[in-house]
């Protein structure tokens, strides 16, 4: 049986907490191993003293103890309680209740924080009864995804439908829609429009004309000379686009002049 912390300390029941802390550091200060060397029983007390500051130096470990002591005291005053509560496996120590104060405090933080997201919707089950709702949930996942998983694989791709609309949308970017002999005839009344205005005196039309013997345009023969001459015509009408065209072409005609005599 443990011994009277108030005994140990040399208290009473009624002391102040400042009356227990001097109590003890008194005691710690008799009983300290650095002052009772070689003594074992002086370290086993200095153990027991400072177990008793610790129990009655808290209020709730002392409420304990204190009920603990009242406890006792009731059992002694009947024979057949104590022998009761000798029993094996009957806790008795305030020890034990602290620590199971403290169990059950702690049980009762888990709960409370395990219950802030329902174990339904949780990816790891919370005790037993979280692996029903863990297994019911996933199984009704996989009951609503998979059929649609299949209903979507397995459906029919849509057909494309190629008509002339179609195929008109789908050319190339400057092809025309036209027959080929309807195009040339177009190419040749073009051609005709532009040489007609270039002898009209038009500089624009002469640059444009310029440019379509210079470069051999849709099937031309390609004329440089001639080209230049257009030009020419159309930068002594003022045509700005037409100058600068033939002075490139001719510092062009030099550079190969140039080459061809080396």
């Amino acid at each position: 049986m443990r011994k009277d912390y108030y005994e140990l300390l040399g208290i009473e029941l009624k002391a102040t907490p400042a009356e227990i802390k001097a109590a003890y550091r008194r005691q710690a200060m008799r009983y300290h191993p650095d002052h009772n060397v070689g003594n074992p029983e002086a370290e086993e007390r200095f153990k027991l003293v400072a177990e008793a500051y610790r129990t009655l130096g808290e209020p709730e470990r002392r409420a304990d103890y204190d009920a603990w002591l009242e406890r006792q005291s009731r059992l002694g005053n009947a024979p057949e309680l104590a022998a009761m509560a000798s029993r094996r496996g009957r806790r008795v120590s305030v020890r034990h209740a602290y620590e199971r104060r403290e169990r059950r405090a702690r049980h009762r933080h888990e709960e409370r924080r395990s219950a802030r997201v329902p174990s339904l919707f949780s990816l790891r089950p919370h005790r037993d009864h979280g692996v029903l709702h863990f297994v019911m949930f996933y199984a009704l996942c996989f009951a609503v995804m998979v059929p649609w998983f299949i209903g979507y694989a397995g459906r029919e791709a849509p057909r494309t439908v190629y008509d002339a609309a179609a195929q008109k949308r789908n050319k190339l970017p400057g092809e025309s829609d036209l027959p080929p002999e309807v195009q040339e005839r177009e190419l040749r009344n073009f051609q005709a429009r532009i040489l007609l205005a270039a002898e009209g005196g038009e500089p624009w039309a002469q640059f444009r004309y310029g440019m379509m013997l210079y470069q051999g345009y849709q099937g031309m023969e390609p004329n440089r000379e001639a080209a230049m001459s257009w030009w020419q015509k159309a930068a002594d009408g003022g045509h700005v686009p037409s100058a600068r065209m033939l002075e490139s072409a001719r510092k062009a005609a030099s550079e190969v002049q140039e080459k061809g005599g080396e």
